[in-house]
């Protein structure tokens, strides 16, 4: 019976000292099958300019005195037939029920299942906080947030 309490006591104590006195801990993780053959994003960035389909001058911060245009660079794989990819920008202004900034959409297929697509904003006089989202037929794939200066 000693024993046992002795074990409860040191496991007790070896939690505490695991979890921390007093604070609060956070996280997690997830994970999900990837469906073969589904189109995928290999690749996306925000970018100055593209050169020779690749994107220039790879960056999260655009100056609207400097930079003339805001790039969003795609790679995308297991393109197999006709795809929709819609973009939708987002300016601090707006608010998240409000209509985006610009939006543009592309129809497109591959020959060889690989595709790169980039899309582009004047940089805009409005400063601050902007995010892009990318929907691939209807439904959303990623965003990326970036800074107006």
């Amino acid at each position: 019976m000693r024993f046992a309490h002795a074990a409860i006591l040191l496991s007790g104590l070896l939690a505490l000292g695991l979890n921390g006195c007093g604070e609060n801990s956070s996280g997690g993780s997830g994970l999900t099958d990837v469906g073969r053959g589904e189109p995928i994003i290999v690749d996306a960035v925000m970018a100055i300019s593209v050169f020779e389909e690749r994107p220039d001058g790879i960056t999260d911060t655009f100056n609207a005195d400097v930079n003339e245009q805001i790039f969003l660079w795609i790679l995308w794989n297991n393109i197999e037939e006709q795809h929709t990819v819609e973009v939708s920008w987002f300016s601090p202004a707006d608010a998240l029920e409000d209509a985006p900034f610009w939006e543009e959409s592309q129809t497109f297929t591959s020959t060889t299942g690989e595709k790169i697509t980039w899309f582009y904003i004047d940089t805009p006089a409005d400063t601050g906080e902007w995010f892009v989202e990318i929907h691939l037929d209807g439904l959303f794939e990623r965003s990326h947030i970036f800074w107006v200066e």
